[in-house]
């Protein structure tokens, strides 16, 4: 056992050190783009109206809605939240804040905060199987949690969004920390353990609005454990879950206030997708919460394996636990699905299509998982089978090579699948970098320049008049011909529009004075060599 633990542990430390590895690798995207903004103290609106009025500028100008600024405080970052984004609560983006001030703003700096900030999973999960698992048995809690830490530690899943400069590794930490201070409380019933979980449970709340559905499947156990009985555990944890909804009321009420915002912020996730596309998406989630390597035949079939071996864990904790500790880990798994899940199958969207969304059922699938491979590799029990043993302990080993393997081709891939929407940028930016005297002009969404600036070079010249999206400004369907006012004297000038709307390109063909030729840059038609008419008839 000690030589399991051994590994496990040798697993634990390289997972730890592949959060931290090649961090600027991958485009700083859309969402990351935001989060600087954010976190600087500046709103979307300010950098719209900032390029509305202004000439040719540098890539170097638009970086600065990127960077800090010591006229801006973290109030700033609190009203830039509050007025275009509030359904993302403040408490990533006031530590954002603080971390851009005091270590820097770039990629590097900006991800590992994330990585960092991710590494409060393993001491929470490890916790959270102590007192799960470990109430009659503490070898068996510690020996769960170093499993569980071990699978977290390699998971595609994990290892994505600990490099996202983002809040979704917080909310991760968060969630396993606030349920672990859920069993504590009820194990020991104190003022003090329930004071503990009312804090965490507020940390949540203020991490993302989703930890909403994570306090739901906790009020849905003490209601199991308790029996309906308004006993004092029932009410304290009443109390206890009613400050913390106290604590959170400042935020709530803001985002009530701004509801029609929020929504429209976040009507993408509201777009219909058919009943087999979420399907799909859900297998591809739980078969890449393990092993994401590929997608030849090998890989998914052993994405298969994982998700029959998820099965097979549920069914496992079922049969061998008491009610008490298989129901926690099911509804920590199915509240959170069943809420997203439901309402994209009946009503239509595709919110249960983003795994970030699934970060409590995710965890909640890790943990059966971890029991299953406790169970059967680490303390089979003396009546087991030599041929069993070795069995479940080399699918142990399958398992924690293949999550290794993915995390390893994941840390190193240029793009990733939560990123995929600025990968244009690898494809653009060395184009219009190499071009002497070059001007790029471009009507496209703030956040989409943001990210470009970080792949063009300083000096690259800019003619901007950015959309808004979180503040929502009044924008042309088509292409703003504001941003045809160019001025004289650069020898190439382009075109950049990502994602373009077939009205948006059907808008090109009506404007008279230019001509448009498309420049290869993949499968996204977004950049565009521009000539004015009369140049082109001389050329």
């Amino acid at each position: 056992m000690r030589l399991i633990i051994f590994i496990l542990g040798l697993v634990l430390g390289l997972g730890t050190c592949l959060r931290f590895d090649h961090l600027d690798q991958k485009i700083y995207w859309y969402d990351e783009a935001f989060t600087s903004l954010r976190a600087a103290g500046y709103t979307e609106v300010e950098v719209v109206q900032h390029f509305a009025d202004s000439s040719v500028v540098t890539a170097a100008e638009l970086q600065q809605f990127q960077q800090p600024n010591l006229q801006r405080r973290l109030g700033d970052t609190l009203h830039s939240l509050a007025i275009e984004d509030t359904h993302h609560p403040p408490l990533y983006y006031s530590l954002a804040h603080l971390w851009m001030r005091t270590i820097g703003s770039s990629v590097t700096a900006m991800r590992s905060l994330s990585a960092l900030l991710s590494l409060l999973l393993f001491p929470g999960l490890y916790w959270l199987c102590r007192e799960l698992f470990g109430t009659k048995d503490a070898l068996w809690g510690h020996t769960s949690g170093w499993m569980a830490m071990a699978l977290v530690a390699v998971s595609p899943f994990h290892i994505l969004y600990a490099q996202e400069a983002r809040q979704y590794s917080l909310w991760a930490a968060m969630t396993a920390i606030a349920t672990a201070a859920l069993l504590r409380a009820i194990r020991r019933n104190t003022v003090v353990s329930w004071g503990i979980y009312a804090l965490t449970l507020t940390l949540s709340f203020y991490t993302f609005l989703f930890a909403a559905l994570t306090a739901i499947a906790h009020g849905i156990y003490v209601l199991v454990i308790t029996r309906c009985r308004f006993n004092s555990t029932l009410r304290r944890y009443l109390l206890a879950s009613l400050v913390g909804t106290v604590i959170f009321l400042p935020w709530a009420w803001i985002v009530a206030t701004n509801l029609e915002q929020a929504q429209a912020v976040t009507e993408w996730t509201t777009h219909q997708r058919p009943l087999l596309g979420l399907v799909s998406s859900w297998a591809n989630i739980l078969g890449e919460l393990f092993y994401n390597r590929g997608e030849t035949i090998v890989d998914r079939a052993l994405q298969a394996g994982m998700i029959a071996l998820i099965g097979v864990a549920f069914y496992c904790l079922w049969r061998r636990t008491q009610q008490s500790v298989w129901s926690l880990v099911v509804l920590l798994t199915a509240v959170p699905a069943l809420t997203l899940m439901v309402p994209d199958v009946l009503l239509g969207g595709h919110r249960s299509a983003f795994p970030r969304y699934l970060t409590p059922t995710l965890l909640g699938i890790q943990l059966a998982v971890a029991y299953l491979l406790t169970l059967k590799a680490v303390n089979p029990g003396s009546q087991a089978k030599a041929s069993q043993v070795f069995l479940w302990r080399s699918i142990l080993a399958v398992v924690m090579v293949g999550g290794l393997i993915s995390c390893m081709v994941t840390v190193q891939a240029p793009s990733s699948s939560i990123k995929w929407l600025n990968d244009i940028n690898f494809e653009v930016a060395p184009i219009v970098n190499q071009e002497a005297n070059s001007l790029l002009i471009s009507d496209t969404a703030t956040a989409d320049l943001l990210s470009l600036s970080y792949s063009l070079d300083r000096d690259v010249n800019l003619f901007l008049r950015p959309r808004c999206y979180t503040c929502r400004l009044d924008a042309p369907t088509g292409i703003d011909m504001n941003v045809l006012e160019i001025p004289e004297g650069f020898s190439s000038v382009f075109l950049f529009h990502p994602r373009s709307t077939s009205e948006w390109r059907r808008s090109l063909q009506t404007v008279s004075g230019f001509e448009f030729e498309l420049v290869p840059t993949g499968e996204d038609q977004a950049l565009w060599r521009v000539r004015r008419s009369d140049d082109a008839v001389d050329s």
